[in-house]
C-alpha cells in the first residue's frame, strides 16, 4: 500500500540556479520573498522535521551570497509525498522564497509535523525513487 502511495513523489525547492536544482523549476531569485512573513516559521518546522531520504558528503552553500557561506550538509527529505534538499529551509528563513501552494495547503493539513517514516517506508522510497543501489 505504501509503494502506491510513495509512487507519485514530488519535489519541492530544487531551484533551477542550484548546483543540484532542476532546470525546469524557477530560480531562487525569482522564489525570494514571495512567502509570506508569518508561514516562515511553520514552514522551516515542517521542512526541518522530514525523513532524511539519502545524504551526501558535500555541503551545500548560499547560492544568494557572493561569500558562498555553507549551509548544511546536502540531503534529501521527505514526508513521503514530497522530496526536497536540506538547505530548503534556510533559504525558506534567510530569503522567504516561495513554495507552491499544493505543498503549503498539504503541510497545513498535516499540522506542518511531516509525519516520520520508518525504515522500511525510507527504503521503499528509495527504490521508488533511485532504483537498485
Amino acid at each position: 500500500m505504501f509503494e502506491a502511495e510513495v509512487s507519485q513523489v514530488r519535489d519541492v525547492g530544487y531551484f533551477n540556479d542550484l548546483p543540484h536544482g532542476q532546470p525546469t523549476e524557477m530560480g531562487l531569485r525569482e522564489a525570494s520573498g514571495k512567502l509570506t512573513a508569518d508561514l516562515v516559521g511553520p514552514v522551516v518546522g515542517y521542512l526541518t522535521g522530514g525523513s532524511v531520504l539519502a545524504a551526501s558528503a558535500g555541503y551545500a552553500h548560499d547560492e544568494l551570497d557572493a561569500t558562498r557561506p555553507e549551509i548544511a550538509p546536502l540531503s534529501i527529505l521527505t514526508d513521503g509525498e514530497w522530496s526536497w534538499p536540506s538547505d530548503l529551509p534556510y533559504y525558506v528563513e534567510r530569503y522567504r522564497v516561495g513554495l507552491p501552494q499544493e505543498f503549503l495547503r498539504h503541510a497545513e493539513a498535516l499540522g506542518w509535523r511531516p509525519p516520520r517514516l520508518t525504515r522500511q517506508q525510507l527504503e521503499e522510497l528509495e527504490q521508488l525513487l533511485f532504483g537498485q543501489q
